[in-house]
């Protein structure tokens, strides 16, 4: 008896341990301004006719776009060469291809990682990411940025 109770704690133990995405598949999340979680209840992932990939997701309040040379496993810096956009809307639309105002300059800079496509076109990564709204006055700050098992329907827009 002893030793079902032994096994059923372990096996408890383990199971509580693993990852809260875990139990969102697919899913898209980040966090924004360091403090609020914020996850996308509806999300796609589609490819342009230039061959871009581009992620895009939302809920009630908010939405998260990211806008990326190709779809394929690597590291894409937002800033370099203005190659790709991450944008962010809530009551004001932050993007990427912003830049802050002030005496010393404030560059948006970010990057996205593709990490994981796998054979049935489901996309894994993560991204973070700074921006500034269309006047540069105002800021945000997404980081810890994950999307994970992503459905790629291939488009041609």
């Amino acid at each position: 008896m002893k030793k079902i109770i032994y096994i059923l704690f372990v096996t408890f133990l383990i199971s509580s341990c693993s990852s809260e995405i875990e139990y969102k598949i697919p899913a898209f999340q980040a966090t924004i301004n360091g403090s609020n979680n914020w996850e996308a209840t509806n999300f796609s992932v589609t490819t342009n006719a230039l061959g871009e990939g581009i992620i895009t997701g939302n809920n009630f309040n908010s939405a998260i776009s990211l806008r990326f040379p190709s779809i394929n496993i690597g590291v894409y810096d937002f800033r370099e060469n203005l190659i790709g956009e991450a944008t962010y809307q809530d009551t004001i639309q932050y993007s990427t291809l912003n830049d802050g105002i002030a005496s010393i300059a404030y560059f948006s800079d970010g990057e996205i990682s593709i990490n994981e496509i796998t054979s049935d076109s489901k996309i894994s990564g993560t991204f973070t990411f700074n921006a500034y709204n269309s006047s540069g006055e105002s800021t945000v700050n997404v980081s810890q940025g994950i999307f994970y098992r992503l459905p790629l329907t291939q488009t041609t827009d």
